[in-house]
């Protein structure tokens, strides 16, 4: 699995520095030093790295492209397509070179090839993720299909550029609207659908909206214009050539389209207004403007216009003539041929891109089915380690029960406090009081030994046990020590419990290695409480303390530190509980205290056993 995930990050990884490399870092310093786009590509094409050269030719074949010289732009844009290929950059790259070729193409009106292209930008800006450029294609290929007669095909493509809209940012959101807006009107005009008639009414009028707001002339020329072929639509011819005039204003008289688009419009507007003479003032300088294009379909649409003035005028030698040269433009550039070629093509397309998805969904099985064994096979290497670390859990709580069943009570204690109570049998001669003291021992004993067997027992028990074994130590070392025993005035004694055993390695280090050669008379404190709803314990003595201590004092608080590690470690597995306890030296004075803290147990807590 891990193997899996490195290598889906180094194909990621090799693929985001496959991308950074596809960059022509040349490119952006000439734009920031602020050169002109002809500079740029001058410049650009003399250097040797070939991903620049192609961005050069691109550029060239742009600007020849607006320019009309399309023969030059076609040599160009190949060279740059040549030169991107060459390169270890994806498709993707080549996505503005299929559509200055589409647009080479359309400007021939050789709709076939224009149509190869588009498809092509469609296919790279769906690879490139590029949205804009996606709605680009989507509305030249609906235009490609309504210049072949197949209004329907074309609607397709011009819906699936609308629903583009809300993922664009505003300024690229207003230019597809733009061309939405007369693929729309084309639809209506090709089938009569009011629906497309009411999408160029709202479009038009949010983009002359959004273009007074940038006070921008040719985008409100556009905007009014737009407006004018809704109403003209509608039949209200007086609103719509007052409209048309609002656009002139703020036409650009230096470009060709949009002056011979006027008076196009214009003249459709006259003819059907009556007013047959400017009508045909209007189509001529239509003609004039539009001859400078060489797009032969734009051509083809002012003969039309010709030929329809010529016939309401009852001029039909003109009508005649403007026929024949439309139908031959027509005629060339519309046969039934070339629109099967090109819903051929669109076929091809899907078909191409149907088979590829077929690919990489089985590739993408694959890789599930990867994903898949890999999971399966973590799942019971987990399942495996989850199994050997509760086997190891369960060994090492065995481990310290045993440890803590063998260190109950140092054997050394036994041993001595036998030897005392024999030389004061010895010594004192006094029955009663070794019979006393003996029954203190054999209770210690019996405690010690039952202890094995009770995982709790009460405050007050701990306390009897306690007072016990102080005594017996006391016949140990007589003068040597005094002890407390105190608990809070409020605490339940009998029901509060406590682990048992606890609390006598740490006394027993008091004693007899805290106290070991002291000048003074020992003290052992020994106080339970209740604190933030948990039994606090304290063993305080005033012995040597920790940091003068000798080896053998410094095992011992060892060894009973390990102890209670041991007793609160099995204590909070069980019951889920945070037991702790510290030792240090006594801030107040000489000596260690020692604190616990355990949760509080009840002996009526029928969860708790004994």
């Amino acid at each position: 699995m891990s193997k899996l995930i490195i290598f889906l990050m180094l194909l990621s990884g090799a693929t985001a520095y496959a991308q950074s490399k596809c960059i022509c870092k040349d490119f952006n310093k000439l734009k920031k030093e602020n050169n002109s786009d002809a500079d740029i590509s001058a410049r650009l094409i003399t250097i040797s790295d070939n991903l620049c050269k192609a961005k050069g030719y691109e550029m060239i074949g742009s600007r020849l492209t607006d320019e009309l010289k399309l023969d030059s732009a076609e040599i160009i844009i190949k060279k740059a397509e040549q030169l991107y290929t060459s390169t270890s950059c994806s498709d993707t790259i080549l996505l503005n070179v299929f559509k200055i070729q589409a647009q080479i193409h359309y400007s021939r009106a050789d709709f076939v090839n224009a149509q190869l292209y588009s498809l092509k930008m469609i296919d790279c800006a769906e690879k490139a993720g590029n949205i804009f450029e996606l709605a680009m294609g989507y509305t030249m290929t609906a235009q490609l299909f309504n210049q072949t007669n197949q209004a329907e095909k074309g609607i397709i493509y011009t819906r699936k550029a609308a629903k583009l809209l809300p993922k664009l940012p505003i300024d690229k959101r207003y230019s597809i609207i733009s061309f939405l807006c007369n693929r729309y009107l084309w639809h209506y005009q090709d089938t009569g659908t009011k629906t497309s008639l009411d999408s160029v009414e709202m479009y038009s009028n949010q983009y002359l909206t959004w273009a007074k707001s940038l006070k921008d002339n040719k985008r409100i020329c556009k905007a009014f214009n737009l407006a004018q072929a809704v109403e003209y639509e509608k039949g209200d011819f007086k609103t719509a050539i007052a409209l048309l005039d609002s656009s002139y204003l703020y036409i650009d008289k230096t470009n060709n389209d949009a002056c011979q688009l006027y008076f196009s419009d214009k003249a459709d507007i006259l003819i059907e207004l009556k007013d047959l003479d400017d009508a045909q003032i209007c189509a001529d300088s239509a003609l004039y403007y539009v001859k400078r294009s060489i797009n032969p379909a734009y051509i083809a649409n002012i003969y039309d216009l010709q030929e329809r003035i010529g016939n309401a005028k009852g001029d039909f030698r003109q009508a005649y003539k403007m026929c024949l040269l439309k139908n031959a433009i027509n005629d060339s550039i519309r046969t039934v041929e070339k629109s099967e070629a090109v819903t051929e093509l669109e076929k091809k397309y899907h078909q191409a891109k149907n088979e590829i998805t077929i690919k990489d969904l089985e590739k993408k099985n694959q890789l599930y089915l990867l994903i898949a064994l890999s999971g399966l096979f973590a799942i019971l290497a987990l399942g495996l380690y989850l199994r050997q670390q509760k086997l190891k859990h369960q060994h090492d709580i065995l481990e310290t029960e045993q440890r803590l069943n063998r260190a109950r009570m140092n054997p050394h204690f036994f041993f001595n406090a036998l030897a005392t109570l024999q030389k004061f049998a010895l010594r004192d001669n006094d029955g009663h009081a070794l019979a006393s003291n003996l029954s203190k021992f054999s209770n210690i004993m019996r405690e010690t030994l039952e202890s094995t067997y009770k995982e709790y027992i009460t405050i007050e028990q701990e306390m009897d046990f306690l007072n016990e074994y102080l005594e017996v130590q006391k016949i140990r070392f007589p003068n040597t020590f005094s002890y407390t025993i105190l608990t809070d005035p409020d605490m339940e004694v009998d029901d509060i419990l406590i682990p048992s055993m606890i609390l006598q390695p740490f006394i027993e280090n008091s004693i007899e290695h805290g106290f070991s050669g002291i000048d003074y008379a020992g003290h052992v404190d020994i106080k339970f409480g209740i604190h933030h709803h948990e039994l606090m314990i304290e063993v305080i003595d005033n012995g040597k303390g920790m940091n003068t201590s000798v080896k053998e004092q410094t095992d011992h608080i060892s060894r009973a530190g390990q102890i209670i590690k041991d007793r609160i470690y099995l204590l909070n597995i069980k019951l889920k509980t945070k037991a702790g306890f510290s030792i240090d030296n006594n801030k107040d004075g000489m000596g260690t205290i020692i604190k616990i803290h355990l949760p509080l147990l009840f002996k009526s807590n029928q969860d708790v056993k004994q």
